[in-house]
């Protein structure tokens, strides 16, 4: 093989490869709809179909800083992972919003902290890109500056205009 040859075949892999890694701009039209969305990041936990328990009982309150003191997996955990341990159980964690982001597979991320805001840690939940969480998606983005429809080749941090205190109810 020649070396033109070798370079050939290594530009080819390299340009295969880049055009595999780059995928299109996410398109979100409103709140609730967004277009070329991608993620498969834990896809199980992210789409458990489970619903709270009736018996409020079962659901522990916590703040940020609780969640921040637990310690981490005692497993590795990889894209594919199942819910584990303490994700498992049910939750009701009220804190004060400090951050909202949209990510490349369209859910939103909501960072909360202690209301407080006197005690270390931040807990970041999710609210995915489908049509039973519109409502909650409409509050959220209505707490931002954002205006639609908007593009995104990357994770983007929204304007907030207040620090709401909120509470979520959901799995770890």
């Amino acid at each position: 093989m020649t070396r033109a040859t070798t370079l050939i075949i290594a530009a080819i892999a390299f340009l295969c490869s880049t055009a595999a890694a780059t995928s299109p701009p996410v398109t979100f039209e409103s709140p609730c709809e967004c277009h070329d969305n991608h993620g498969e990041h834990r896809w199980a936990v992210k789409n458990d179909p489970s619903t709270p328990p009736v018996d409020a009982s079962a659901i522990q309150a916590v703040t940020p800083s609780d969640v921040f003191s637990w310690p981490g997996p005692a497993e590795h955990l990889t894209q594919s992972s199942e819910r584990t341990g303490i994700e498992n159980n049910w939750f009701a964690l009220t804190g004060r919003v400090v951050a909202v982001k949209v990510e490349m597979d369209g859910d939103l991320h909501v960072a909360l902290q202690d209301a407080t805001g006197d005690k270390a840690g931040i807990v970041v939940c999710e609210i995915p890109a489908k049509q039973q969480w519109c409502s909650i998606r409409e509050t959220v983005f209505s707490w931002t500056t954002t205006r639609f429809p908007f593009h995104t080749s990357s994770d983007r941090k929204l304007k907030l205009i207040g620090a709401s205190i909120i509470t979520v109810t959901g799995k770890a």
